[in-house]
């Protein structure tokens, strides 16, 4: 893991090391979390779905009435610049608030241009193909009324990893529960197979996640049944096998709930076949990404 001092960033306009940014306290985002972000991955200074990703930004910029001066296309030449050491692994952050006013006030208008930071940080990869598994628990959801919405304001995603750490499941996932509903995770989409067809909540109020579409798309050419149906609980705890999606953790099963075997306890067939797929599917979208800058 690199020196946090000396990564690279972008600020409002500027290459510098993470050390060299200075927030305002005046930022609406560190008052009131009036900001959103995107995590993008990279595998050898390649981004992966950086499009998807910086679409979704756009989308929850759109979505909270602000515009920014850079198209995607300048977005990812900032973001390739920022990985010119070429990281085996590293994620790409960016976080783009309202900006900062003269004083402190909820109330519109807001006068004030938009605070950008991007910046890269390296990573190890989460765990390959002979991961054992993790433990998943059931938790209310805590969550505001627009979860699409890739806000830094994650308080009730806190709180679930926090009731899960001081009940002695640090490393454990919270499986959030809306109106008898399992939607997803605090930083994960939900996918479930029972009799060989897989289920994921719909987009209703959660967020669409790049891998989760992939995933999705990983789906149909295997030739599964797809449903998109958000699981009650019951019907999780029944399930042959539950998966979690992110950019960090790819495809991360689940073989417990609730202290209940998830099928045979152990990550099964289907994750491991969508596991494998997401992984040859990531290497191509890459070599095709350097067949491109070679051109």
């Amino acid at each position: 893991m690199s020196d946090n001092k000396s990564l690279p960033a972008f600020y409002n306009g500027d290459f510098m090391t993470l050390s060299q940014v200075n927030i305002s306290p005046m930022d609406r985002g560190f008052l009131f979390g009036d900001s959103v972000y995107e995590v993008i991955p990279a595998f050898h200074g390649r981004l992966l779905g950086e499009v998807e990703h910086y679409q979704r930004l756009m989308n929850s910029l759109a979505s909270i009435g602000l515009s920014l001066p850079y198209s995607i296309d300048d977005l990812i030449s900032i973001s390739q610049a920022l990985l010119a050491q070429k990281p085996a692994f590293a994620f790409i952050y960016v976080q783009i608030t309202r900006g900062v006013e003269a004083t402190r006030k909820h109330r519109f208008p807001v006068i004030a241009e938009p605070t950008i930071l991007i910046y890269s940080q390296v990573v190890e990869a989460a765990f390959g193909l002979d991961y054992q598994g993790c433990h998943g628990h059931f938790h209310e959801d805590m969550r505001w009324q627009k979860c699409d919405i890739k806000s830094t304001s994650l308080m009730g995603n806190i709180l679930a990893y926090q009731q899960l750490y001081q009940q002695g499941h640090e490393n454990d996932e919270a499986l959030l529960v809306r109106n008898g509903l399992v939607v997803e995770a605090p930083s994960s989409n939900l996918f479930m197979a029972k009799d060989q067809v897989i289920y994921t909540p719909p987009l209703n109020n959660i967020l669409a996640g790049v891998t989760r579409d992939l995933v999705i798309k990983l789906i149909h050419e295997a030739g599964f049944e797809f449903i998109e149906n958000a699981p009650t609980k019951a019907m999780l705890l029944d399930a042959d096998e539950v998966w979690l999606t992110n950019s960090y953790e790819e495809l991360k099963p689940i073989i417990t709930i609730e202290g209940k075997n998830i099928g045979t306890g152990a990550p099964g067939p289907i994750w491991q076949q969508l596991f494998s797929a997401y992984q040859e599917l990531k290497s191509q979208k890459l070599k095709s990404q350097e067949l491109k800058s070679q051109n």
